[in-house]
């Protein structure tokens, strides 16, 4: 009697420990769900629904290299409309407008949308494709700042008058008679 009281207690605690291991999967398991709303909810958090829809048709539609052109986003009915007058350049503004918060918001599902010189859009498949892209966009951008450079260097000197001109020439004392009257001018102006 004694070996059979011995096995219940084995039994009772091996019942109990299956208990305390389902027990401790539940917790785990609800623990994974519970992370998984979390993580669905701050990648989802700033994007509208258009905006979801568009990134789910870029990527059940994906196709290696291949560019959505405008009018092939606009035709699918998530949202977007073809603007047709001939007499603006941007066919969409509301998929280029959303194109730009997608990427801009952190954590908006962790895709990048590269643009194409017409407009087309498509998922950036790799850190190179991303570089080139980059590239292109930043060309632009250099040239604008090149020319607000220059602009601010010719509103600086705007009022001084050079010793030397432009090929590094002193001047000659024709070119100082029109330094002598922008000097008389600007000293009767104050």
């Amino acid at each position: 009697m004694v070996d059979q009281l011995d096995l219940f207690q084995t039994a009772n605690c091996d019942f109990e420990e299956e208990q305390r291991i389902k027990e401790k999967q539940k917790n785990i398991a609800l623990r994974i769900e519970q992370l998984r709303q979390e993580r669905q909810e701050f990648l989802t958090k700033n994007l509208t629904p258009r905006q979801h829809r568009l990134i789910d048709y870029l990527k059940d539609n994906f196709q290696s290299g291949k560019y959505f052109s405008i009018e092939e986003i606009c035709s699918t009915n998530l949202g977007y409309e073809l603007n047709k007058n001939p007499k603006i350049h941007d066919k969409c503004v509301a998929l280029g407008n959303d194109i730009r918060k997608m990427n801009w918001v952190i954590g908006s599902r962790y895709s990048i949308i590269v643009k194409d010189k017409k407009g087309g859009c498509k998922l950036c498949e790799s850190k190179e494709e991303f570089e080139d892209w980059k590239q292109s966009e930043l060309i632009p951008l250099e040239r604008k700042w090149k020319y607000l450079n220059n602009l601010e260097y010719k509103a600086n000197q705007d009022g001084t008058v050079p010793c030397v001109n432009l090929n590094d020439r002193a001047l000659t004392p024709e070119e100082m008679k029109v330094v002598e009257v922008y000097k008389k001018w600007t000293y009767q102006q104050l």
